[in-house]
C-alpha cells in the first residue's frame, strides 16, 4: 500500500466525555496491505464464494467503527468465510485458525461467520507470533449473521510479540432466539484496540462477552464494546477482568443500549481491575443509554489493589510479596483461560 489511513476507532455511541477526551481513539497513518497467515485447521472451514454470497455482512456494523471497513477494502483483504454445520441442533467441532504474525508485516484479514436457522458454529481464533520481540501491525475484522435460533461461540486469544499492535474488531447481528457469545484474552502485544458490537435485532436474542487482559511494561489496552437491544426481551452481558501493572494503560468503554421497541430487555456490564502498579493509568466508561421504558440495565466497575490480609497470609507461609502477587495475577487469567474450555488453546495460553 502507499499512503496510510487516517482512522478514528472505538467511538462511544454518545459523546459524554469530551473534556476527558476519551469518546474515541485517533491513530495516523495506518497501512495494512501485507497478506496474513492464516492456518485454518478444519477445510470445510473456506468455504466456495458463490456460498458466501447467502449472507451480506457489509451492512454489519462493528465495535471499532467505519474507518475499519476502509481500511479492509484498501488492504484488499479476501475474508475467510465460515458456515454452520448443516445438522439443525447438532454441536459441530470447532473451526481453528491460527494467525501467524510475521516480523515487520502489517496485515488485514476480514472472517465472515454464517450460523443459519437453529444451527451451531463454534470458531477458536489465536494470534502469534514467530519471537517475543517480535513488531507488525496485525488488523482481524470479524463480522457474524446469526439467524433465527441459532448459536455462535467464538474464543479470540491475542498472544503477540511486545512491539505489536492489534486492531481487533467485531460485529455480530442476532435475530430471534440467536445466542452469541465471545470469550477474548489479551495477554501480548504492545498496543491492542479491541471493539465488539452486538446487534440483538431479534426477539429473546442474547449476547455475551467474557474479556480477560493483563498490562505488563508500558503496554496499552484501547476498548470499544456495545450491546444494542433492539427487539423485545433480549439480554446482553459483559465480564471484564484485568490486571494493570508496571506502566500500562488500559480504556474500557462498555455501552448497553435500548432502543425504542426493546421492552422486556435487560443488560449487565461489570468490570474488575487489579492495580498492581504505582504508575497504571485506568480508565472506565460504564455507559446506558434508554429510548425504552420496560428495561433493566446494570453496570459497575470494581478497582483496587491487592489485598494486604491475603499477601500477609501468603509471606507468613513463606511466599515473598513478588512470588504471592503473581500467582494472585496468574490465577485471575486462569480463572478467563479455563472458560476457553479447549485443551490444546489453553494449553498454548499457559505456555
Amino acid at each position: 500500500m502507499g499512503q496510510g489511513l487516517d482512522m478514528t476507532v472505538n467511538s462511544l455511541p454518545s459523546r459524554t466525555w469530551n473534556w476527558l477526551k476519551m469518546n474515541e481513539s485517533k491513530l495516523k497513518d495506518i497501512e495494512a496491505g501485507d497478506v496474513c497467515e492464516v492456518e485454518t485447521v478444519k477445510a470445510e472451514a473456506a468455504k466456495a464464494a458463490d456460498e458466501q454470497a447467502e449472507a451480506d455482512f457489509s451492512g454489519i456494523p462493528t465495535g471499532m467503527g467505519a474507518d475499519m471497513d476502509r481500511l479492509g477494502e484498501m488492504a484488499g483483504s479476501v475474508p475467510i468465510f465460515i458456515k454452520s454445520s448443516e445438522k439443525a441442533g447438532t454441536k459441530s467441532e470447532p473451526v481453528r485458525l491460527h494467525f501467524s504474525c510475521k516480523e515487520g508485516k502489517k496485515s488485514f484479514q476480514k472472517v465472515e461467520i454464517l450460523a443459519k436457522a437453529g444451527e451451531e458454529v463454534n470458531v477458536l481464533m489465536d494470534y502469534t507470533s514467530p519471537k517475543k520481540e517480535a513488531s507488525g501491525l496485525a488488523a482481524i475484522q470479524t463480522k457474524l449473521h446469526i439467524e433465527k435460533g441459532a448459536k455462535v461461540r467464538l474464543v479470540q486469544v491475542q498472544l503477540l510479540g511486545n512491539d505489536y499492535t492489534l486492531l481487533n474488531d467485531i460485529g455480530a447481528q442476532c435475530e430471534d432466539g440467536a445466542q452469541f457469545e465471545v470469550l477474548q484474552l489479551f495477554l501480548g502485544s504492545s498496543k491492542t484496540y479491541s471493539g465488539c458490537q452486538a446487534d440483538l435485532t431479534g426477539k429473546e436474542s442474547h449476547f455475551k462477552a467474557d474479556i480477560g487482559y493483563q498490562g505488563k511494561g508500558s503496554q496499552r489496552y484501547d476498548m470499544n464494546y456495545v450491546a444494542v437491544h433492539k427487539g423485545k426481551k433480549t439480554v446482553s452481558e459483559m465480564n471484564v477482568d484485568g490486571i494493570l501493572d508496571d506502566q500500562a494503560f488500559k480504556l474500557f468503554r462498555g455501552t448497553i443500549d435500548f432502543k425504542n421497541g426493546s421492552s422486556g430487555s435487560k443488560g449487565d456490564e461489570k468490570e474488575d481491575v487489579l492495580l498492581m502498579g504505582d504508575n497504571v493509568v485506568n480508565q472506565t466508561i460504564p455507559l446506558i443509554l434508554c429510548a425504552e421504558e420496560d428495561v433493566e440495565g446494570n453496570h459497575g466497575a470494581s478497582i483496587g489493589q491487592l489485598d494486604e490480609e491475603m499477601l500477609f497470609y501468603l509471606s507468613s507461609r513463606g511466599m515473598s510479596e513478588e512470588s504471592a502477587s503473581k500467582m494472585i495475577a496468574r490465577a485471575r487469567m486462569d480463572a478467563v483461560c479455563q472458560k476457553i474450555g479447549d485443551e490444546e488453546l489453553e494449553k498454548l495460553v499457559q505456555d
